[in-house]
């Protein structure tokens, strides 16, 4: 119980610091969309770690993230990161008027997650780190061709679709940050600090953190917050739950879930996600001049 509460406090507070620096994000990338992926992201960095509201966002980023760390060491990796999803939730309350399609939505995709925890694994996970690499690598290859797919959309496609796409890319590289943050707290519980320095887990959470948010930044540059945000949840979450069934070996509940329990989660997103797409909201960020920001 206490790593769902854990998980829902860190998703509220992610949904406050996707807030502030989306908000920042859009304000540095006026004139870097049509650049290379690489120069795109250096001149966000450099133009982003100026901003004030963007770095406020960032530190409660990181108190959130700490907050994750421990729900993921005491609970189930799919459920944990399909309750972040929860965030698509506070992130509405951002919103200026949002219209009715756009609550539907969101409640369409969480709706669609919570079916995914109600059937949560059965039994508790066992770390096998020797299947970590292979699934790390064909997640890293899922980005990868995300990433292009954005990169090489031609310049009239709209930003929401590439910001889904990068926001796809940032969901998937979360969860591997997940996955690393389990291995390396269940280092640091059986050797301690010293055996992180052995651990190939901590390079490749040091390694997942950053990407992830050099690719968040991006997806919230490209698009709006909540196509942003809803590409991530529905990502996030559903890498997890195959990482949680290949690599951690964990169960289903009974075979009454069997097959209705997926398509009703597969159309539950396909539809919120529809019509989250549809909605064209403004995003009100609540910044020190009280000024408004209207999105595509």
């Amino acid at each position: 119980m206490f790593a769902l509460v854990l998980a829902v406090l860190a998703a509220a507070m992610f949904a406050v610091s996707a807030a502030m620096q989306q908000r920042a994000a859009q304000r540095a990338a006026p004139d870097v969309h049509d650049r290379a992926l690489p120069v795109r992201v250096l001149l966000l960095v450099r133009r982003l770690v100026r901003d004030r509201w963007w770095l406020a966002g960032w530190i409660l980023n990181v108190v959130a993230f700490a907050a994750h760390a421990v729900a993921l060491h005491l609970g189930s990796l799919t459920v944990v990161q399909a309750l972040l999803v929860s965030q698509l939730l506070f992130a509405m309350f951002t919103v200026r008027r949002p219209p009715a399609r756009a609550w539907l939505g969101t409640v369409s995709v969480c709706a669609g997650l919570a079916l995914l925890v109600v059937a949560r694994p059965a039994v508790p996970q066992t770390l096998q780190r020797g299947d970590v690499a292979p699934a790390v690598g064909v997640a890293a290859a899922v980005m990868v061709a995300f990433i292009a797919l954005a990169h090489v959309l031609p310049k009239r496609a709209e930003a929401r679709v590439r910001g889904a796409l990068a926001g796809v890319a940032a969901g998937v590289c979360t969860c591997l940050t997940a996955v690393f943050v389990v291995l390396v707290t269940d280092t640091l519980a059986r050797d301690g600090v010293t055996g992180l320095a052995h651990d190939w887990a901590t390079i490749g959470l040091i390694a997942s953190t950053s990407a992830s948010g050099l690719l968040t930044q991006d997806a919230f540059a490209a698009g709006s917050l909540p196509t942003a945000l809803t590409a991530i949840s529905i990502a996030d979450p559903l890498s997890s739950a195959v990482f949680d069934a290949s690599v951690f070996h964990a169960g289903w509940r009974g075979a009454l879930w069997w097959p209705w329990s997926p398509i009703a989660v597969v159309a539950l997103l396909v539809t919120g996600v529809a019509l989250l797409a549809a909605a064209r909201v403004a995003q009100r960020a609540a910044a020190p001049q009280g000024e408004l920001a209207t999105l595509p």
